[in-house]
């Protein structure tokens, strides 16, 4: 395993996953899909949906231990002489983007809405996951929207008119 690169490893863990998610999701569909639900027939009870929850909570937290593994790395072996590169200050950006994340993340929470909403014909009014779900549709907005901005900001040249006229 240590032989292959990077790249390699990704790969096969994407194969390994994409078929995983192939079988679950058609054992999903085409195995007891169809079972009533006891307190409501109306709906349905699939016979895997345990198994479906289970394997996303699994791929939630290996996605969140990874990533809190692969920052921890990054901190511990960052050198200083890397905080600009090419002239571009890669900290800086690095900084900025998690500091905005974090923001955006809190005020959103803040000022998000606690209404209760209609689910399935049944009111729904737990505060705090209404709060956190308005949380990260508009966080994922924003920051949707700043790196647009960015983008259409780093096509323009305007920074580098500026950088020419110094």
């Amino acid at each position: 395993m240590r032989q292959l690169s990077a790249e390699q490893i990704s790969t096969r863990v994407l194969y390994v996953l994409i078929a995983v998610i192939v079988l679950l999701f058609g054992a999903f569909f085409l195995i007891g899909f169809d079972i009533p639900y006891d307190e409501d027939p109306t709906f349905n009870a699939p016979l895997f949906t345990d198994a479906v929850l289970i394997f996303i909570y699994i791929l939630v937290l290996a996605t969140v231990g990874i990533t809190a593994y692969a920052v921890y790395r990054s901190i511990r072996g960052r050198d200083k002489t890397s905080d600009t590169i090419n002239n571009i200050p890669a900290a800086k950006i690095a900084g900025f983007t998690a500091g905005l994340t974090v923001v955006c993340l809190l005020l959103t929470f803040l000022f998000g809405s606690s209404e209760p909403v209609m689910v399935n014909g049944v009111k729904y009014s737990d505060a705090f996951w209404l709060k956190a779900t308005d949380m990260f549709i508009n966080t994922a907005s924003v920051l949707l929207l700043v790196a647009v901005c960015g983008v259409v900001f780093g096509l323009s040249g305007y920074s580098r008119k500026i950088n020419l006229k110094k």
